[in-house]
């Protein structure tokens, strides 16, 4: 018989469950390079898995308790020292705050859930973590790049042997996320439901708040360790298509042709006819796919002094321009330039911004850190091109949805999203955040007017208004 060990809270008031992925990776996992390339692009997976424990001879109480004592993260979330290791069965209350689930003879395993306050996933995986550098963001992982093609592809020393995250309990009964064999067991997902209702039970009798804790901890700290985070997993899971490493970059994942296809699935896509769309790799089947369903595209054109953006109309393109055309270099040759007194003749029906890292249920979302997608939604705000009635979507892996970023890292600068779509499924958040409708100059640097040599004409402009 074993026993699951599954810390539970309240995320943005939906129940969440702690999982983790177990990153120990040896040599002789990673298959050989001169196997078909497609059937080992996914040679070794990782798996959301919980803490699991076969039951000692002196009860399942005691097994999570040294489950508990033996494990950094479980330490810091019952707030476990050393002097409470001989005690921990009374530091926890288990008839407070346990729950036990048992399965009878469907499967060898029952659940142990304890009712904890939320601690930030960004701080569970930062425990005894360098924090990444906030000016410069590099990778926790030494990739070691082989020149030879009979060596493995990458090899990689990962300081990350384990990485933590909140995972909602919706999430995880209806499948959405990539579960071990553990969870899968007959009758558990199934079940899970019961644990939703303990929490929701206990809130209501006993007016406790058990939701997020304060982090003694800088804005610009936390993003960085939520970007860094993000970059790892991607890079660890094997992600990424291409350039590596991620770090630094908006992702370029796997599938994200799937997006299109989900995209596709809105009726506010069908009904479009101008979508703006970011110029990162990961969007460029996007914006293809956009220019073959009949949409005008538009593109930034940062290089451009008066220029905001390119606009792609499928009409004015031949067939076989338009994978050229959305590329980067093929929307500079084939586009038509759309300068700052001229924008606000369109009107952008959806938005399409890059992001490294999102909260699915509140819209909240951090770029690589350049801003640029909340300056050009700003800018075309103020232009009239963008309203309230534009919808704003970003295209993303599974491995980029954080649940508890939190809203601090949104100012009313920064651009939340209406929609997430991800190669699996698509996400409607309970945005509540404001749009930018104006650009804020103090946060504009000289690197930042250098890169966007448009905003010198947009800020005479304004003036002259």
């Amino acid at each position: 018989m074993r026993v699951i060990v599954l810390p539970v809270c309240q995320v943005e008031l939906h129940p969440h469950v702690l999982l983790k992925y177990d990153f120990q990776i040896s040599p002789s996992s990673i298959k050989s390079p001169d196997v078909n390339k497609s059937k080992n692009a996914h040679a070794h997976e990782f798996y959301l898995t919980p803490y699991c424990s076969s039951i000692l001879s002196s009860g399942s109480i005691h097994t999570v308790c040294e489950i508990i004592k033996n494990s950094i993260v479980l330490r810091q979330l019952f707030n476990i020292q050393t002097e409470d290791e001989a005690n921990i069965e009374n530091k926890i209350d288990f008839k407070e705050h346990g729950r036990f689930i048992a399965f009878g003879p469907e499967t060898d395993i029952c659940i142990c859930a304890l009712l904890i306050p939320h601690i930030s996933s960004l701080e569970l995986n930062y425990i005894n973590q360098i924090d990444p550098p906030i000016s410069r963001q590099n990778s926790k992982i030494n990739y070691a790049h082989s020149q030879s093609p009979s060596a493995n592809k990458e090899k990689m020393s990962v300081e990350r042997d384990t990485v933590h995250l909140w995972i909602s309990l919706n999430d995880l009964c209806h499948k959405s996320i990539h579960i071990d064999h553990i969870l899968k067991q007959s009758g558990i997902l199934s079940k899970l439901s019961q644990i939703g209702s303990w929490i929701q039970s206990y809130h209501e009798n006993t007016h406790q708040s058990m939701t997020t804790t304060n982090i003694d901890t800088s804005l610009q700290l936390i993003k960085a360790r939520a970007r860094t985070l993000v970059w790892d997993i991607m890079e660890m899971k094997n992600e990424i298509l291409y350039p590596h490493p991620v770090h630094g970059r908006i992702p370029n994942f796997r599938n994200n042709p799937n997006c299109s296809t989900n995209l596709a699935q809105l009726e506010e896509f069908q009904q479009a006819r101008v979508i703006e769309i970011c110029p990162s790799l990961a969007q460029e089947h996007l914006r293809l796919f956009s220019l073959c369903q009949g949409k005008v595209v538009l593109t930034p054109a940062p290089s451009i002094d008066d220029a905001i953006c390119y606009k792609l109309d499928p009409t004015f393109l031949r067939n076989h321009d338009l994978a050229r055309a959305a590329t980067k270099s093929g929307a500079a040759a084939l586009g038509t330039i759309v300068n700052l007194t001229a924008i606000g003749n369109l009107h952008v029906d959806i938005f399409v911004v890059a992001s490294v890292i999102v909260n699915p249920i509140s819209g909240a979302r951090l770029g690589k850190g350049k801003g640029y997608g909340d300056i050009e939604y700003a800018m075309m705000y103020q232009l009239g091109a963008c309203n309230n009635k534009t919808l704003v979507v970003t295209t993303v892996h599974e491995s980029q949805l954080l649940n508890d970023l939190p809203a601090s890292v949104m100012t009313e600068h920064d651009l939340p999203v209406n929609v997430i779509i991800t190669p699996k499924r698509i996400i409607y958040t309970n945005n509540t955040f404001t749009r930018p409708h104006a650009i804020n100059w103090n946060d504009i640097d000289s690197e930042t007017m250098l890169n966007l040599p448009v905003l010198k004409e947009f800020k005479r402009i304004q003036k002259v208004i």
